[in-house]
Order: structure tokens, then sequence, then C-alpha cells
């Protein structure tokens, strides 16, 4: 009897395996004719990466860490930037005393360059001002310090001095002693930006030649507005257009392989640092867990024009890397060629 019980019991099974389809295996995801693919190796909150379009090729990262302040390169360059990647922020102390001891101060005020990159709105501000070309200095002594999450933490004091067509010369210390350093920084009008580093007071080009990125994948200050419309200062990870007559903008309308020279040409560019920025992803916030999701936005392409007046599609297709650790972007993209 138990024999026969068996025997109906996989008769039974044999019998509803059957009915079920056989797996399709899926196929694996293929790039679309003529489309790149680029996926950022080192995380953009931790890293800088400057690609360019061109050349399809990452052309230099470097860790936020390695700088704080970056000092314009042109020839009548002024403007001082301060690095909100790795957290940093400028306070104004209203003194010209570059001897004086600055302590942490609730009072404080604490800035970081505005994200749209508009150089007459850094932290710094206009330290110097020209009448008939004859400069004028402020000499107000700036403290420089790092956000923790809670209070910024007083790293140095900094007294800008002199600029011209070839150098800046400016004061650094300790906001607790009196003895400060003399710094110069060559400019160098190959790039943009010069980088300077407070651990040791030297200069260094980690940005690229000018000519040679388009777009920098970082983590950047910004201010975002609440359901309310408050301003909310915020970090974020986004990507930032090179200064140097790069331009860009947002498609929504057609599909990314249908967009081509010209019906890309028809878009409103914009040079505004951040008009690519961080809104190609969305996020829910869980804050019984404190968690968030991101999401890449469906039917987001972006325009790019480089310095040459060519003209770029691009498209976000995750930020996440293989082991599901985010900010990690990987785009598509692909040159528009003229008709």
């Amino acid at each position: 009897m138990k024999w026969k019980a068996y025997s109906v019991l996989i008769f039974f099974v044999l019998t509803v395996v059957s009915c079920f389809e056989e797996d399709q295996a899926v196929p694996p995801y293929a790039l679309p004719e003529n489309v790149d693919s680029l996926s950022i190796q080192n995380s953009i909150y931790h890293y800088q990466v400057y690609f360019d379009f061109s050349t399809g090729t990452v052309v230099s990262e470097n860790e936020n860490t390695e700088w704080v302040l970056s000092f314009e390169c042109a020839e009548s360059g002024t403007h001082i930037r301060i690095n909100s990647s790795d957290f940093w922020g400028v306070a104004h102390t209203g003194s010209s005393q570059m001897d004086s001891v600055f302590t942490v101060n609730p009072d404080l005020i604490w800035k970081q360059d505005k994200s749209d990159g508009n150089p007459d709105s850094t932290a710094i501000g206009s330290w110097v001002s020209f009448d008939d070309a004859i400069p004028s200095y402020t000499n107000e002594v700036y403290l420089i310090g790092t956000y923790d999450g809670i209070a910024y933490d007083l790293a140095k004091k900094v007294q800008f001095i002199s600029v011209n067509e070839e150098a800046y010369t400016f004061l650094i210390g300790d906001p607790e002693v009196s003895d400060p350093d003399t710094i110069e920084v060559m400019k160098d009008n190959g790039i943009n930006y010069i980088q300077f580093s407070i651990e040791d007071n030297s200069t260094m080009p980690l940005e690229p030649e000018k000519e040679r990125w388009d777009i920098l994948f970082s983590q950047y200050f910004t201010i975002l507005y609440t359901d309310d419309s408050i301003p909310a200062p915020y970090y974020v990870r986004g990507v930032l257009l090179n200064p140097n007559l790069v331009e860009a903008a947002l498609d929504t309308t057609i599909h990314f392989l249908d967009v081509n020279y010209s019906n890309a040409n028809l878009n409103t560019f914009s040079s505004t640092q951040d008009i690519i920025g961080h809104d190609w992803k969305s996020v829910t916030v869980d804050e019984a867990s404190n968690s968030a999701e991101y999401k890449v936005r469906p039917g987001y392409t972006y325009i790019v024009r480089d310095a040459n007046n060519e003209l770029y599609k691009f498209r976000f297709k995750s930020y996440f890397n293989k082991a599901g650790i985010k900010g990690y972007p990987s785009i598509e993209f692909a040159r528009l060629n003229t008709e």
C-alpha cells in the first residue's frame, strides 16, 4: 500500500511540474548602438571625479580631503573658494588683526560657496576691489573650520594680502598663534582653480587642465527647501559643470535614444555650475529607521555642450555599485553628430 501511495505522489508531482513553463533566460543588458557607458569606481562621498565626454574617460580624481582652499587662475582672477565636499566652511571675523587670538564662538556665522558657481557668491566674498586698476584690500581675517555634523571645529585663520596677474599672497596660522606663515600661490592659466592644502601649506593642481574635462562628480554643499519652502543647508552628491564654456540642459520630453543633434539644440542651455546637480535621483527618507532610498529618475536626459561646441547626451542608470553601495553613479552617453 505504501508503494502505491508513493507512486501516486510521484505522479502528482510530475504532473504539476509539467504544467509550468520552463524558465526563460533573461538576456544580459546590451548598450544601445553608438552609446558608451561609465561607472564611477570610487565613491563620490569621498572622491571628486573629473570626466571628459570627448574622450569618454575619467581625466583625474582626488580624495575630498586633499585640499581646503582653491584660487582662481585667470590673470584677472581674484576669487577664492572653500572645499565644501569635505565639509569646510568660512567665518568672517570683521577684524583685520591677524595677531589676535580666535576661539570657537557661537556668534560666528559659517558660510559655504553657493552651489550655482557664481564667483560673486563665494563664502569669502569680495576681499579685494579695484578702482582704475588700483587694488584695495579689506585685510579681513577669516576663520576656516570643518563641520562635524553638529558644529564647526576651528582649524585656521587666514588673511589675504594681495593678488596680481601671477600670484596670490596671504597669511595663515593657527587661531591661537600670533606668528602666521606667509604663503604665495602661483597662478596657472591652464586650469580654472589651483588647490591649496592647509595640512602642509602646499598647492596642488588637482583640477585637470580646463580644456580636458566637462563634468565633476562630487559631494557639495547646497540649499534645499522643505515642503513649507523653508531653506535648509544640506550636503548632496551630484554633478557640477566645468566653468570653462561648458553648458548643459535637461530634456524630459524626448526618450534618450531619440534625442539627436537637432532636437537637442532646441533646449535652453545654462552654464550654472549645478544645472545637473543632484536632482537626477529621488530620495525617500524613512525617519523611523533613519535610512534613505535612492532611485534614478526615469526619463531624464542631459545634454552637454563642451568648450569646443560639441554636443553630448547622457542619462544616469544607477547610483549604486555592483555590491549595492550608494555613491557610485553610472551613466550612458553618446556624442550627437550634426545631420
